[in-house]
């Protein structure tokens, strides 16, 4: 493996106060091969309460049924289901006999209630039981609702999971649906050392759980830890990750966790240096990386210790030169702490001010100047949760908190791509069930965008980016007047408004009227709208 650092700015101004961006990369070499992988010790902890009744469940057991068949023989397993009652289904034993197991896994039904921690605990010590060192050892933890029996002190939790990973076995935990509390799971996933992942709909537990296993089949090293250890010429140090932090005498110490195969492990830090009063070359920091290497034989505790210099200069002696690598990655983590404080405000329905703070992180990154997918991206999806939020706790509901909290939480753990998945997958589940529903010649009463309805109502209806448009779509791939509807007797007729980018009816470009029919789906830019009437299912 191998470790360097980069700084968004590696030259500063003689006697003016700077802030830097530091970025920490730690980048993995390959995975073992199969044969040569790190065993697993996998404890598999199944929420079967009453509301898991139902396709939750059957999706649930068919991705437990996927990992059996992707264990071997070397690999441990053990289930416990839980509601009120604790049930043992398998106790550790090597992954041998898979049709025996899944079949046990096909039994299970839903009834009762919630006891988490029981499940959790019962989880816990069957890992405990079967633990070894040359093992992965991990208990992998789904619930779908609130923990109502057993321990439901959320402190208390996070602290014993905490325990449970300093005794060496580790927690991922899974929220499925949208009635589990996704601020217990998250701290104790982090306190855990494992990973955390909302299941946003039962369709997508089996890919959730192979993205689990195909983590912990790619493991080679445990217990990443990244030490900056400070100089006076560090005045402050602000983590934009979320990783778990202690703070010692002369610097701070950040835990990041496993290291995948292939995997370039990041941990961005602002940094607040002071007015430097001499030109030249300063050492400010040491970076220090501590982590344990899987080998073939066991493991091996590998430290690397890099200083961290930067040139101090005479005003305009040199040009500034910003590091777009290390802004970029910025921008996105600030954009998802901006996420954060949108929660807390909205939590406490000031959902004026969490909207702003979301514009604002679009407005931060629009003013970069830094161009890409991923930035774009961001930035329009940043803008239409602050859109979201301002019509108020109608729209702040218990999936779009999970949702919002879980783009940040994946973001802030170096797994931004997983935050553009989920929200790819929102925009097809709101798509997918209307389009299929297709009724020509039946005329539609409402537009869905964006999780929200528009009547159509008025004898024109006009679609763009500017403030004027009866729908306003703020996005860059749309024109300010893009497309309009005009009311003709029965008939609402689509037009395109010479737009930069076309409209798109059914995945065809528009050229001259289209009759809009229920279920009609058309694309502005990068945006889906789907045409729906409330008697269409009737």
């Amino acid at each position: 493996m191998q470790a360097d650092f980069l700084l968004d700015y590696d030259v500063v101004t003689v006697e003016q106060p700077h802030r830097l961006y530091l970025m920490a990369r730690l980048m993995a070499g390959p995975a073992l091969k199969t044969s040569q992988r790190r065993p697993l010790n996998l404890g598999l902890v199944i929420d079967r309460s009453g509301s898991m009744t139902g396709d939750k469940l059957a999706f649930t057991r068919h991705a437990a049924q996927f990992l059996v068949q992707n264990l071997g023989a070397e690999d441990l397993l053990s289930i416990v289901l839980y509601n009120d009652v604790i049930e043992v289904l398998m106790p550790p034993e090597p992954v041998a006999h898979k049709d025996l197991i899944n079949q046990r896994i096909a039994a299970i039904k839903a009834s009762g209630t919630t006891n988490l921690s029981g499940g959790w605990l019962e989880g816990c010590k069957l890992v405990r039981a079967g633990w070894r060192e040359d093992r992965l050892n991990r208990v992998i933890l789904m619930s779908d609702g609130l923990a109502n029996r057993g321990i439901t002190d959320h402190s208390r939790l996070v602290s014993l999971a905490r325990q449970k990973f300093n005794e060496g076995v580790s927690t991922t935990t899974m929220g499925l649906g949208s009635d589990f509390n996704e601020d217990l799971l998250m701290a104790m996933a982090d306190a855990g050392g494992g990973a955390f992942y909302f299941i946003e709909s039962p369709e997508v537990t089996p890919q959730i759980f192979q993205e689990e296993l195909s983590g912990l089949l790619n493991v080679v090293g445990q217990n990443l830890v990244v030490t900056l250890q400070l100089t006076p010429q560090v005045a402050s140090v602000r983590q934009l990750n979320a990783y778990p932090t202690e703070r010692l005498k002369d610097g701070v110490v950040f835990r990041l966790g496993d290291i995948f195969g292939e995997e370039i492990k990041t941990l961005v830090l602002e940094l607040g240096v002071p007015a430097l009063r001499e030109v030249g070359e300063r050492q400010i920091a040491m970076l220090r990386f501590e982590y344990d290497e899987i080998m073939l034989a066991g493991t091996q505790h590998r430290v690397i210790e890099l200083p961290v210099r930067i040139n101090v200069a005479q005003a305009g002696a040199l040009p500034p030169m910003v590091n777009a690598n290390v802004r970029r990655s910025a921008l996105l983590l600030l954009a998802a702490q901006a996420r954060r404080e949108a929660i807390r405000s909205a939590d406490a329905g000031d959902f004026k001010e969490a909207s702003q703070f979301l514009r604002s992180a679009a407005n931060m990154i629009a003013q970069s100047s830094l161009t890409g997918e991923d930035l774009d991206e961001e930035r329009e999806s940043l803008l239409r949760q602050a859109k979201d939020l301002e019509h108020g706790a109608a729209a702040y509901t218990g999936y779009s908190r999970k949702s919002m909290l879980t783009q940040a939480f994946y973001t802030t753990h170096d797994r931004h791509q997983s935050s553009q998945m989920l929200r790819t997958r929102e925009v097809s589940r709101i798509m997918k069930p209307v389009t299929a529903e297709r009724r020509a010649g039946m005329a539609p009463t409402f537009v869905l965008w964006n999780r929200r309805a528009f009547p159509l109502e008025k004898e024109l209806i006009r679609i763009g980016r500017a403030s004027q448009n009866d729908i306003v779509i703020d996005r860059r791939s749309v024109s300010r007047f893009h497309c309009q509807i005009r009311r003709d007797g029965d008939r609402l007729l689509l037009e395109d408004l010479s737009s930069t980018n076309g409209t798109y009816v059914n995945d065809a470009r528009l050229d001259g009227f289209h009759a809009l029919s229920v279920g009609d789906s058309i694309r502005i830019g990068d945006e889906y709208l789907v045409f729906s009437d409330p008697d269409a299912d009737d």
